[in-house]
């Protein structure tokens, strides 16, 4: 009787130290400094430039792929809406122009577009956690060449 019971405390004991350890070994959540280009996007005379976001997926490339066709598309928007402020004459219908540009943006084979910065948000620092964040550009020469070809 004495032997059964010198057991089961060593098999409690057991059970309390793995239980600790392993609540121990939990990883803990770092904070990073957010990317200045996530709250202030850059702006120049060279580069036209977007963010593209993307959430957790089953595989961590995927995301980052996701976050750049999204980046892309979002790029398309802004070129868009810089030739719509600017008056520019425009020989097919808005609709079709649009979607035209932003088939060419996302096209990755073409690489008209160049992923510049990446930044993973693993404790939601900037936004929900588990988020990926990527920072495109795309030149304006090449920008233009792009809507000469559509018009």
């Amino acid at each position: 009787m004495i032997r059964k019971n010198w057991i089961v405390e060593i098999a409690c004991c057991l059970l309390v130290i793995l239980l600790i350890s392993g609540c121990a070994s939990t990883p803990k959540c770092k904070s990073q400094d957010v990317p200045k280009w996530l709250t202030s996007t850059p702006n120049d005379d060279t580069y036209f430039y977007a963010v593209g976001i993307s959430g957790r997926t089953r595989n961590v490339n995927d995301a980052w792929i996701q976050a750049g066709n999204r980046g892309r598309a979002e790029l398309g928007r802004i070129i868009f809406s810089h030739v719509s402020s600017q008056d520019m004459i425009i020989s097919t219908n808005r609709g079709q122009y649009s979607s035209q540009l932003i088939d060419i943006l996302s096209d990755t084979e073409l690489n008209y577009t160049e992923i510049i910065e990446r930044w993973y948000d693993q404790c939601g620092d900037y936004g929900q956690p588990n988020y990926y964040y990527v920072l495109l550009r795309m030149s304006k020469k090449t920008a233009a060449t792009v809507l000469r070809s559509l018009q």
